[in-house]
């Protein structure tokens, strides 16, 4: 816990450097608009004395979240891109950060672990290991990379000048590293589109995308489309009635 928290500390430190944006609950976050929460998180997975990163940039758009939430029983993001899926765009993070890297309270100590001779010692794979390993100094110029190139992320694919033109330009267009699909359109992420066309009184959206026309890589999300398309005469009314939807 207090590895942890001296890590959480070195975030708050990190945040101040940003305007709007703060260090709450494990992630950097901008709630300055009205509309959406902005994310930049680095996705730590605390372990014995190991703090490691995955950052990933999430939108909260808090209609689509609510009523995703309303028809699937759960919450989402509206968007969520993971840096190692997009690792080459990215300009201030170190390359050889970019797939995995990880903060130690005792990086002496793991360093000496990783490099301790055994039958199984493999040189490339243990410089590797070094390479990814930071201690908590280390880390301030990373995390501050991070947020970077986080926020570059933002201002670049996403259209923030009003509400109705950040639902009209999702998803966010971007090339993906070392030939990972493009996953935008699929699984959670597909449901989650078909939500922001609704909200957008765009019906049609979710029929083509139920349908054999529309193709994705990987297969849909039969179960929450389901449940969608019991709702649909309902969100249609709604829609019909007020012009909107929640």
């Amino acid at each position: 816990m207090a590895f942890k928290k001296e890590v959480y500390e070195v975030c708050e430190m990190v945040a101040n450097e940003f305007p709007g944006w703060k260090f709450v609950s494990g992630n950097f976050k901008n709630i300055s608009m009205k509309h959406s929460d902005l994310i930049v998180s680095p996705s730590f997975s605390f372990d014995h004395g190991f703090a490691n990163l995955q950052p990933c940039v999430m939108i909260n758009h808090k209609r689509s979240n609510k009523l995703y939430k309303k028809i699937i029983g759960y919450g989402a993001y509206v968007s969520q891109i993971n840096f190692q899926e997009m690792a080459f765009p990215l300009t201030y993070m170190p390359e050889h950060l970019r797939a995995t890297c990880m903060i130690c309270e005792d990086k002496k100590s793991y360093l000496a672990a990783v490099h301790a001779p055994s039958q199984y010692y493999d040189k490339q794979r243990a410089r590797t290991l070094e390479d990814g390993a930071l201690d908590i100094t280390q880390s301030i110029p990373v995390l501050k990379a991070i947020m970077k190139d986080g926020i570059a992320f933002i201002e670049k694919h996403y259209d923030l000048s009003s509400e109705e033109a950040f639902l009209k330009a999702l998803p966010a267009k971007y090339d993906t590293r070392n030939n990972i699909p493009y996953r935008e359109m699929e699984l959670q992420k597909g449901v989650m589109m078909c939500i922001v066309h609704i909200l957008l009184g765009d019906f049609d959206f979710f029929e083509l995308y139920c349908s054999d026309r529309y193709k994705t890589v990987f297969p849909k999300r039969s179960e929450e489309l389901a449940k969608i398309s019991a709702a649909v005469s309902g969100l249609k009314r709604e829609y019909e009635k007020t012009g909107k939807i929640i």
